[in-house]
């Protein structure tokens, strides 16, 4: 039997104004079209479907409000196309059908378990059915706030679990030799913990002086440009950000059709960096052992193993 278990609860739960925080989830995946895709939501979280362009679908007025359905690619935008339908017929093996759902609060997450187990029952293929494939889930967790120090934690947090997450659950190697989700090099992390007085508009001259677009695993583009649209500009000009205020987490693999698989199992990875950065006297010693030289080389792994157990055992506690 597949997903026994529901999302688990966020570490801080609530916005610093007291609002449950919201969550959007992407998914990526083969196996059926767009218009298929779209039906299957309309039967298991109801709503009405439309067509808005040719490789474009909605299902409105679900249980989980409106949800987009496309063919992940810019050239099957709706009045972008400009490439021949045979071609993205054949490229679908590659090219991902993407579920894109609206921020959505707690007592929905578990109705996208629902929708993955749909798309496993239709044959929807994950990112395993191709060396080519890569495809992923994306969470897109609502920040705290913009003023919560938390934030900042968070985003430390990422940086110093982000190597033992890709060892404690390897990513398909589809994934791994793709350019979607590269590791966050370890001199932006060094620049993250040696900043005097992290704030977010420090952290978004660290991006752009070590970064370079959002092909990571974590992309804080969303974020900063959102939070800085003028500073944004003036640093990045025009690259594409989809600015809002929650983190673009696009680590997780998606293997749909995978026996044991769970998209919940994918949002351990995401609980984790936050249980992390709301766990002071464990985040602050591996941000002392990194300083210390310890995230450089290898070990690093093992170092944070030790803090937090070899599968995560002293935050899941």
């Amino acid at each position: 039997m597949y997903d026994v278990r529901g999302f688990r609860a966020l570490p801080r739960p609530e916005t610093r104004s007291g609002q449950p925080r919201r969550c959007g989830v992407e998914i990526e995946f083969s196996g059926m079209d767009e218009a298929a895709t779209a039906q299957i939501i309309a039967r298991t979280v109801g709503g009405h479907v439309t067509q808005t362009g040719p490789h474009l679908y909605t299902v409105d007025d679900s249980d989980i409000g409106t949800v987009g359905v496309e063919l992940d690619t810019r050239y099957a935008k709706a009045d972008t196309q400009v490439v021949p339908e045979s071609v993205l017929d054949a490229a679908r093996v590659i090219v991902p059908v993407e579920i894109i759902t609206a921020p959505l609060p707690p007592d929905q997450w578990d109705r996208v378990i629902d929708l993955t187990v749909a798309l496993r029952e239709a044959g929807a293929k994950g990112t395993s059915d191709s060396l080519l494939a890569g495809f992923g889930i994306h969470f897109n967790p609502e920040v705290t706030g913009y003023d919560d120090p938390f934030l900042i934690r968070t985003i430390i947090a990422y940086g110093l679990l982000e190597g033992w997450l890709r060892e404690w659950r390897p990513l398909n190697v589809s994934r791994r030799i793709l350019p979607f989700v590269d590791p966050w090099p370890a001199h932006f992390i060094d620049a993250l913990l040696l900043a005097p007085d992290l704030d977010l508009r420090s952290v978004a001259g660290v991006v752009h002086s070590h970064l370079s677009g959002r092909n990571y695993g974590l992309d804080l583009l969303p974020i900063l440009h959102d939070f800085d649209p003028d500073g944004f500009a003036a640093r990045f000009g025009s690259e594409s950000s989809g600015a809002r205020p929650a983190f673009h987490f696009r680590l997780p693999d998606c293997r749909l059709d995978e026996p044991g698989w769970s998209i919940a199992d994918e949002w351990d990875r995401w609980w984790l960096v936050e249980d992390l950065a709301a766990d002071e006297p464990r985040f602050d010693a591996l941000c002392a052992a990194w300083r210390k030289g310890a995230g450089h080389g290898a070990g690093w792994e093992q170092v944070v193993s030790q803090h937090i157990g070899p599968n995560g055992e002293r935050l899941f506690k």
